[in-house]
This record gives C-alpha cells, sequence and structure tokens, in this order.
C-alpha cells in the first residue's frame, strides 16, 4: 500500500506483477512443450515397437502350423484378438494420460492470467481509494487555506 497517491508507485507494482505473470506463463509453456514432446515421442515409441515385433509374433504361430493357407486357428485368432486389442487399449491410454498432463498445464495458464487480473484489479482499486483519500484530505484542509 503507498502512503497517499503516487503513481510510479501502481505502475511499478503492475509491471512487477505483468513480469512475474509472463516469467511464469513462459515457463509453464516450455514444460507444456517438453511434456507435448515426450508424449509423442513414447507414442511413436511404442507404436515402431509394436510394428516391428508382429511380423515375428506371427510367425511364430506358422512354424508351431497354426497359421498358413487354408489354416484356421482358433488359438491364433485368439493370440491375436488380444494381442492387437492390448496395443490399442495400451495406446490410447497413453494418448489419453499426455492430454490430460497437457490440460493441467493449460489450467495452470489459465490460474496464472486470472491470478494476473486479480492483481491488478487490487491494485487499480488501491490507486482509486489512495485517490479519493487525497482528495478528501485535502477537502478537509480547504477551509484552513483560505478558500481555494
Amino acid at each position: 500500500m503507498a502512503d497517499g497517491y503516487n503513481s510510479g508507485y501502481y505502475a511499478q507494482q503492475s509491471s512487477d506483477a505483468q513480469y512475474r505473470a509472463n516469467t511464469d506463463l513462459a515457463n509453464n509453456a516450455y514444460g507444456r512443450f517438453l511434456s507435448q514432446q515426450r508424449g509423442s515421442r513414447s507414442l511413436g515409441d511404442m507404436q515402431t515397437s509394436f510394428n516391428r515385433q508382429l511380423p515375428g509374433y506371427k510367425a511364430s504361430f506358422s512354424q508351431r502350423g497354426m497359421a498358413g493357407p487354408g489354416i484356421q486357428s482358433g488359438v491364433m485368432q485368439r493370440s491375436m484378438s488380444n494381442t492387437m486389442g492390448d496395443y490399442a487399449r495400451d495406446y490410447s491410454r497413453m494418448a489419453q494420460d499426455n492430454q490430460a498432463e497437457l490440460s493441467n498445464y493449460d489450467m495452470a495458464s489459465a490460474g496464472i492470467n486470472a491470478n494476473l487480473n486479480s492483481t491488478l484489479s487490487n491494485i487499480e482499486q488501491q490507486k482509486q481509494n489512495d485517490i479519493a483519500n487525497a482528495a478528501s484530505f485535502i477537502e478537509a484542509l480547504r477551509p484552513f487555506l483560505g478558500g481555494l
């Protein structure tokens, strides 16, 4: 709080609040970028690994006589269904987890902006209160200053 009205004080308070918010927003944006990059890499690595392992997995059924031309093995079909379902489930969960993490960064940015707006509003309110108090003080001195 300022002693009386000092426009420089309020400008400095506003500038400090804006600087803190900008710094926090920049850090949050960088964290979000890193999180998004990690998530994309993890999903890409998971897909690459699955695509590399699938041919060998399918070939293992042929080697055991459960797959090939004219062979419809229930064991192979069930196993492939489980494998594909597990992959789809795990991939989807990983993508959802990454999206949730990114949403947390977005919520943090919204919170930083809300806090900045609240702080700036409080500074402006204090400025208006100090102007009103100074005006009231001047008005109270009017009788003593010869009717200015």
